[in-house]
């Protein structure tokens, strides 16, 4: 698939056969074949369960279990050795300046207030890092931030009928965090994740939306405190079509406005419809409102 980055400077080359992963504004090239996990439980927890765990990509998102993962005291940390974690790159959030940091197993990159965490054998680290650089708009279309990250309850403007969208081409599918009262993310909320369908898969998932019943949900406002009422995240659709691009806000977190608004309707989040969307670099570790199973909404895995 064509790339749509948009990269702050130059970009460096991709390796044949590896894939890119983004998160606050800055990208990194992976082997492709590589999944996905939490980090709370690969790098921070990983005591739990410690091991040669397959490679991924690790992002913050799920609750970090009240464990505390010890040291020996002698040598480098050992959450800092892939004999426990297993090959990992870790995304972060840092107050700390650009630098780069080595010990144990582990480089540590930061770029512009985002921390990179790469645990893998020397050569593999250094393969890695050399990838990392900023971006304004990720290679699968999704901008380093949106409007909706300080408005919540914003709705898709201009509005579309995503009934009426004709031969759907791509569907970028755009991660951001929403206030959670600390003033760190106030002043700089930016992009979690993204992936993208094309083609097929894209008409499709468009078609499933189009499908889900009228009326959103569920919501349960009497949960949440006002101030969060939405949750935690959000899931912004950047859908390209014969009449240009057309946004939908995917609310599922919260406690209001749950659903798939294209600014003119809300609709039930379906399985059918959410499932394509919170895979891969888009897992939901922290959870969908309600209960599992609720009105047929997807649940996240386990």
């Amino acid at each position: 698939m064509a790339s749509l980055a948009e990269p702050i400077g130059n970009q460096p080359d991709l390796p044949d056969g590896w894939r890119w992963e983004s998160f606050g504004g800055v990208q990194v090239g992976v082997p492709g074949d590589w999944g996905w996990d939490s980090q709370a439980l690969r790098l921070d927890a990983w005591c739990i369960k410690p091991g040669d765990h397959p490679p991924a990509v690790a992002r913050p998102g799920a609750p970090v279990p009240a464990i505390g993962c010890g040291t020996d005291g002698s040598g480098p940390p050992a959450g800092f050795l892939i004999a426990n974690t297993g090959w990992t790159v870790g995304f972060d959030r840092t107050d700390n300046g650009d630098g780069t940091d080595h010990e144990g197993d582990r480089t540590t990159v930061r770029r512009d207030g985002v921390e990179v965490i790469i645990q893998a054998p020397k050569e593999w680290r250094d393969r890695i890092a050399a990838t990392i650089h900023r971006v304004r708009v990720d290679d699968a279309g999704c901008p380093t931030s949106h409007r909706i990250s300080t408005g919540p309850d914003l709705r898709p403007t201009p509005p579309v009928d995503v009934t009426t969208l004709p031969h759907v081409t791509s569907v970028t599918v755009c991660k951001y965090p929403l206030p959670d009262g600390s003033s760190a993310q106030a002043s700089s909320p930016r992009l979690l994740s993204s992936l993208r369908l094309d083609g097929a898969a894209a008409a499709d998932e468009i078609r499933q939306i189009a499908a889900a019943p009228v009326g959103g949900g569920p919501d349960n406002p009497a949960d949440c405190a006002p101030e969060v009422a939405h949750g935690d995240q959000i899931i912004v659709l950047l859908v390209r079509s014969a009449t240009g691009t057309a946004e939908v806000a995917m609310r599922y977190a919260g406690c209001v406005q749950n659903g798939f608004d294209d600014g003119t309707t809300v609709r039930k989040l379906t399985k059918a419809s959410v499932g394509p969307l919170v895979t891969g670099p888009n897992r939901v570790y922290g959870g969908f409102s309600g209960h599992a199973e609720k009105y047929g909404m997807l649940m996240p895995h386990d």
